[in-house]
């Protein structure tokens, strides 16, 4: 199963999140779900902070200060993912596994650095053709739920602002784009973790292409629109020039 990451709203001040602490941030999984897909789905989360020069950082006493590494062995993830779940003894919810954390910038030595997780984006991790509602209350603050596409919960993050709720409360994800299989055609073939971050991209930036183009065709266009102008959009940019769809590979 492949999962991308949206963002829904952001991290907030006391009085504005429901219960917890300033701009934390908690997000349930499905106990049931197999360890190498609990995995994938914060893996999609910290993805995305990467993409915005984010780190994840568990907050919970057992794990504090412990980040998510995107590039450690599966068993060491699982490892950790285990422990901040276990660290998060305050509250249990039957079914779900919970954690607690922040998102800082990585530059920044550590949480507690002013202006290291103020206002920070909240990513809810997704499935291609699942569905997402929002909604707000229940001491959660503004929270997110995502459904696979069966109907099944699969993930919830919540604690956000409720101020700064996303436009949709619902939003619909769509199915990842076939790519091009025909030798004579001239975008190139991507990788399956090259396709979520496409994916991811658009869904974080509210992009759609049409029913005829594909991804990397659409964002090429883009590119050549300067919608995707190094200057705004350096890491995505860098990104898709490794990917070799940069203006010049059309």
């Amino acid at each position: 199963m492949s999962y991308t990451a949206v963002r829904r709203g952001f991290t907030g001040p006391a009085g504005k999140i429901g219960r917890g602490a300033p701009h934390h941030q908690d997000l349930q999984l499905l106990e049931s779900l197999p360890a190498v897909d609990k995995v994938k789905l914060i893996d999609a989360i910290a993805r995305q902070n990467k993409g915005i020069g984010r780190v994840l950082e568990f907050s919970n006493s057992a794990v504090s200060g412990k980040t998510w590494n995107l590039d450690a062995d599966l068993s060491d993830k699982i490892d950790l993912l285990n422990k901040a779940s276990a660290a998060h003894a305050h509250s249990r919810h039957p079914g779900w596994q919970s954690f607690d954390y922040y998102t800082r910038f990585a530059n920044a030595p550590n949480r507690f650095a002013k202006g290291a997780v103020e206002d920070a984006s909240i990513f809810l991790p997704v499935i291609p053709g699942g569905k997402v509602k929002s909604a707000t209350g229940g001491g959660y603050g503004y929270y997110s739920e995502s459904f696979d596409p069966s109907g099944r919960m699969i993930a919830r993050v919540g604690h956000g602002n409720i101020d700064r709720p996303e436009a949709e409360a619902e939003l619909q994800i769509p199915q990842t784009p076939e790519l091009p299989a025909s030798p004579e055609q001239q975008t190139p073939s991507l990788g399956s973790a090259d396709q979520n971050f496409l994916l991811g991209y658009m869904l974080a930036n509210g992009l759609k292409q049409n029913e005829t183009e594909t991804v990397e065709q659409y964002l090429q266009k883009q590119l050549l629109s300067d919608v995707l102008s190094p200057r705004n959009n350096a890491n995505a940019f860098e990104r898709l020039l490794q990917m070799g769809l940069g203006p010049y590979s059309l």
